[in-house]
């Protein structure tokens, strides 16, 4: 997961809504839409997920996909000629879905097809356009600048208005489409009216490009007066949000002048020794009252006030965890006995100096390999004072101890209102006979 390097400022544009929710809020089932249909399987990487900080008021943008990431404005003029056919295919390709979902049964359709031509909407076409490694990417989507029609800003439309070569490719490239639509016959037997018509139909066509609205169906809205007088009122409460976030982020006091920078010592990626000694983590255990499985028993300690969770899963595939609402206890009889400095905000939240978590087994668990993971839930400091944080992980199986330990690197995760692991960390296996 990686993003792109472009913030979204709330008060410069308007998110599109659907039955009374942000578009942002249907990203996960508008993709599942994409992927359904399997028109394209480029498709399903078009979109970049929003990450939204409420806090600050922005929203960021990030991708799966790997490679270097590149902005519209730096690509050679033939790649931005490809850029161009993608991004019409694309678009034509949604559109087609959003058609396929709307004849569809059941009183979400509608909504779907709708979300997904809202998502074909931008608030600036070029700076909205990426290619990471070879894979045109779209930030922005759903978004139009604030206060304006979403049937102005068609992102495909407004590109061609943009960047006027693409538009002699669009145009081949629906002339084309056409083209394949049109039975073919030999010239000397159509008539020359058919030639006139085909051509008038073209010089139409491309006329249209700068000129074509793609309609959505909106929910009948207040009165002008009233809808002005909300917008101030939301422009003010942002000016208050932006003061309040000012105040929770006070700039860094500048560095000192030094004439000659001290050495430092040659930085060094080895996790830290000793984390919390096997003996630490039994001491912390007895003093939260959890007493270690009689069978297996696995336990997380850490020395921060960040929101780790511990995950185990079992050979039936289940997880054992606090980490994105999975099963506490399992029918195996594995139970997790403590979850320590869980928190919703990104700061400010009660922990406590010694955290500890622990997985045990009082009844012999299934036979199998069991997967031991960590992942960071709420780092519960500021963007600017997020560290590294070291970890201790003992396994214990049948009485016999073993101790692991891991660091989730500032680089592992991800923020927007909450910073998180990218992905889980995988710490060990171990079999149960």
């Amino acid at each position: 997961m990686q993003t792109l390097p472009i913030i979204t400022k709330r008060t410069q544009i308007d998110v599109q809504g659907i039955n009374g929710q942000p578009i942002f809020s249907y990203y996960q089932q508008l993709l599942a839409f994409i992927k359904k249909d399997g028109v394209d399987s480029g498709l399903i990487h078009l979109f970049a997920e929003p990450v939204t900080n409420v806090l600050r008021g922005e929203v960021s943008w990030v991708t799966k996909l790997e490679g270097s990431v590149r902005s519209f404005d730096v690509l050679s003029t033939e790649e931005k000629l490809t850029v161009a056919k993608t991004l019409s295919q694309s678009c034509d390709a949604v559109r087609r879905i959003a058609d396929k979902v709307s004849t569809s049964a059941g009183p979400s359709a509608a909504y779907g097809a709708q979300a997904l031509r809202a998502m074909l909407s931008t608030p600036d076409a070029l700076a909205s356009l990426y290619m990471v490694g070879d894979q045109l990417v779209i930030a922005q989507w759903g978004c139009v600048p604030y206060g304006q029609q979403a049937s102005h800003h068609s992102i495909d439309a407004r590109f061609a208005q943009s960047y006027t070569p693409a538009a002699k490719v669009i145009a081949a490239q629906q002339a084309a489409q056409v083209a394949a639509l049109t039975p073919s016959r030999r010239f000397d037997f159509v008539p020359l009216a058919q030639w006139m018509t085909l051509a008038a139909l073209t010089v139409l066509l491309l006329a249209g490009l700068f000129y074509k609205q793609w309609s959505t169906v909106v929910d009948p809205g207040p009165s002008v007066q009233v809808e002005e007088s909300l917008r101030k009122h939301i422009d003010q409460l942002w000016i208050q949000v932006e003061k309040k976030a000012a105040a929770c982020f006070p700039p860094a006091p500048p560095r000192p002048l030094v004439s000659k920078p001290s050495p430092r010592p040659p930085l060094t990626t080895q996790v830290p020794s000793a984390t919390v000694s096997t003996l630490e983590v039994d001491r912390r255990l007895k003093e939260s009252d959890v007493a270690q499985g009689k069978y297996v028993n696995v336990t997380l300690a850490w020395k921060s006030q960040a929101d780790l969770d511990l995950i185990v899963v079992e050979p039936n595939a289940g997880v054992i965890s606090m980490y994105d609402d999975d099963m506490r206890k399992s029918p195996s009889g594995g139970s997790l006995d403590i979850d320590a400095n869980a928190c919703q905000k990104m700061f400010g939240c009660p922990s406590r100096p010694d955290p500890v978590e622990n997985i045990s087994w009082n009844k012999k668990p299934p036979s199998g390999r069991y997967d031991v993971y960590v992942a960071l839930f709420s780092a519960n400091v500021p963007l600017a004072q997020r560290e590294d944080i070291p970890y201790t992980v003992v396994v214990t199986v049948d009485g016999k101890k073993t101790s692991y330990e891991g660091l989730i690197k500032t680089t592992d995760m991800v923020c927007g209102e909450r910073c998180r692991s990218k992905v889980r960390q995988k710490v060990v296996s171990f079999n149960v006979p």
